[in-house]
């Protein structure tokens, strides 16, 4: 049962779907419920699959642009913004904080969002809705025409596992700045052998979902999630929650982008 109440702990962090009630959570299914992510990625992905074949079963010939930006807003509802908060406080923090780690997690810690953080969530809404409409609007009619769904699917599917995979590797690599906070409790789930086991599980999915652009999607999400880490450790020498959030709202848009241009 354990795992189940990990799951369903995971489930209920990393989403606003109707749940039934968390009747054990304790330190240890926290740790564990962080082995969940990329399955969390992977529901969220099937879910808007399937608001997908709806929508094109009832409008077939809906406007592409239209398609992504009904996509888009579920799939940020879906989310509960939780990760595009995360994303505009670092973009404040970073900004704001002016090099200093005290001064960049002291502003990180503040709820309000400022300028720079607003600009960053339109921009990473704006680059995700250009990328899903270049996908649909290159896929949609081939389906239309009575070709497979599959890559449509696959890659909305892929994109949120690999987001979320990507606290995993973080976690377990980069210190965590906080004494108290959301991931601090996570760390003790990011055991090698996990961390290990569930990378390689996501990259297999990732050959099996998309195998003419997988190698080009490990590629990009190795090399922001480095790129990542390393500015963390630069500015506050390890991660928070909200880095964690930024990392991957920033991995979905540009592994978006990434199928985007491999069309």
């Amino acid at each position: 049962m354990i795992l189940w109440w990990a799951f369903l702990t995971s489930l209920a962090f990393l989403t606003r779907l109707p749940l039934p009630r968390i009747q054990r959570y304790d330190e240890s299914i926290a740790a564990l419920s962080v082995i969940f992510y990329p399955l969390v990625g992977a529901i969220i992905g099937v879910l808007l699959c399937l608001f997908v074949g709806v929508l094109i079963g009832f409008y077939p010939h809906a406007n592409s642009g239209l398609v992504a930006a009904l996509v888009l807003t579920l799939w940020t509802y879906l989310s509960g913004g939780l990760h595009l908060d995360g994303l505009a406080d670092s973009v404040d923090a970073w900004v704001g904080g002016l090099g200093q780690r005290d001064k960049t997690l002291a502003i990180m810690k503040d709820p309000q969002s400022g300028p720079m953080g607003v600009i960053a969530i339109v921009l990473v809404l704006l680059i995700k809705w250009a990328a899903l409409e270049a996908l649909f609007q290159a896929l949609l009619q081939p389906m239309l025409n009575g070709t497979s769904w599959w890559p449509v699917f696959a890659s909305i599917i892929i994109v949120p596992i690999l987001a979320r995979a990507v606290v995993i590797g973080v976690l377990a690599t980069t210190p965590y700045v906080r004494e108290a906070g959301l991931g601090k409790n996570l760390l003790a789930g990011v055991t090698p052998i996990r961390v290990w086991v569930t990378l390689i599980i996501v990259a297999l999915l990732t050959v099996l979902l998309v195998p003419k652009s997988a190698i080009l999607l490990l590629l990009v999400w190795l090399t922001v999630a480095a790129m990542a880490r390393a500015a963390m450790l630069k500015r506050i020498q390890g991660c928070t929650g909200d880095t964690l959030g930024a990392t991957i709202e920033i991995q979905e848009a540009i592994l978006l982008v990434a199928l985007a241009l491999a069309i």
